[in-house]
């Protein structure tokens, strides 16, 4: 898709102009037509409009930093990094309805996919269990044949494990994240994310390519989770935390919430269970009746068994390390096939992706297929 590279730079320069917040920048696009025609305005007239200041208008004409400003504009052409504005028609539509909804987005893989096919978020903590886990794969399993996309924040613990679930069962998937698309967090799960767009999945921000994940930006990284989805899906959260957020953006903007309930002395089922007590979150009771509320019938009954994809010398022998044991470390996969531990690290991504193996907390492999 030919995009406009001058209408790119100029609304670089608009984020990036002190002062002048999207929503700021959306109103002056409005009124003038292109980002372009907002900085090529040399008058007063600008500052006639409703909200803006004379300090706008004069920080518009003297306090952009073009030397950044071209550093960005930069990165993303030389990258090949996909970006959408508001005003474009490929921007997603579900995400022109929320409060304050982002100016641009940078992505890498196949964004119209979150444009043409339902989404779902699925988030929760970083520290699951095996139960929150085990129904994270019964969900997006049964998701199969589908056509949605799954949605989460590419944390560790439930939002990793929805994304590796999805790739396992064919979906599209999109990790939305709290800083530019230089940096991955957390650092553990940066080969997982570069191999997204193989998968007709992707990395999805609002932020800069040097944004770091700051404090402040977790929130707006979960409006977008909860702005992209019809329906968000909390699974296994604490009475504080990153879940809880998404979970009241998602009620505040009118999308379908369901929590999955937890046991009553389970510090991480304590959040998702005020949420149902508060009755501002549907219980999921099966996941056959979470489809059927959903309007959405698994195939995987009737699918043929999935191809898996042939595997290399070097994958068939970390295979081969594993033994008569389903079950090893990082450690000692790497010490048992004589490869590095970074070498091992990314031959065992590699295998999840094609589902020989799963991950496990602490760095622990299973194998799932002989």
């Amino acid at each position: 898709m030919t995009k406009n590279l001058e209408e790119l730079k100029a609304l670089i320069a608009l984020k990036m102009c002190e002062g002048v917040g999207d929503m700021t920048a959306l109103k002056l696009i409005r009124h003038c037509g292109s980002a372009v025609a907002v900085l090529r305005e040399k008058n007063k007239h600008l500052s006639t409009i409703p909200g803006i200041t004379d300090r706008i208008y004069d920080q518009l004409n003297q306090g952009i930093n073009w030397a950044s400003v071209d550093n960005e504009f930069d990165f993303i052409v030389e990258n090949n990094i996909g970006w959408v504005s508001f005003q474009d028609p490929q921007y997603p539509s579900s995400l022109r309805t929320i409060d304050a909804p982002p100016l641009m987005l940078f992505y890498t893989g196949p964004l119209p996919v979150v444009q043409t096919n339902p989404c779902i978020s699925i988030v929760g903590t970083r520290f699951a269990t095996a139960y929150g886990l085990q129904f994270v794969e019964d969900l997006v399993s049964a998701l199969k044949d589908t056509g949605v996309v799954i949605i989460s924040g590419l944390a560790i613990g439930i939002d990793i494990a929805a994304h590796k679930e999805a790739i396992r069962s064919g979906l599209s998937t999109y990790g939305v994240v709290a800083h530019g698309i230089k940096t991955i967090y957390p650092s553990i799960h940066r080969g997982f994310a570069r191999a997204l767009p193989g998968h007709n999945s992707g990395i999805l921000t609002e932020f800069f390519s040097g944004e770091i994940p700051n404090r402040e930006n977790f929130p707006k990284r979960n409006r977008i989770i909860a702005g992209l989805s019809g329906t968000t899906i909390v699974v296994e959260a604490a009475k504080k935390g990153g879940a809880l957020i998404t979970a009241d953006f998602a009620k505040r903007h009118k999308r379908k919430l369901y929590v999955l309930p937890g046991r009553y002395n389970d510090r991480f089922s304590e959040g998702c269970n005020l949420l149902l007590k508060s009755k501002v979150a549907q219980p999921v009771l099966s996941v056959a009746s979470l489809l059927e509320d959903l309007n959405l019938s698994s195939k995987k009954t009737v699918s043929p068994a999935p191809t898996r994809a042939p595997l290399s010398l070097e994958e068939q022998k970390v295979i081969g390390s594993f033994g008569s044991n389903k079950l090893h470390s990082l450690d000692h996969i790497a010490d048992r096939s004589s490869f590095s531990i970074s070498q091992c690290a990314s031959l065992l991504l590699g295998l999840e992706m094609k589902g020989y193996i799963k991950s496990l907390p602490g760095k622990v492999y299973e194998l799932s297929c002989a």
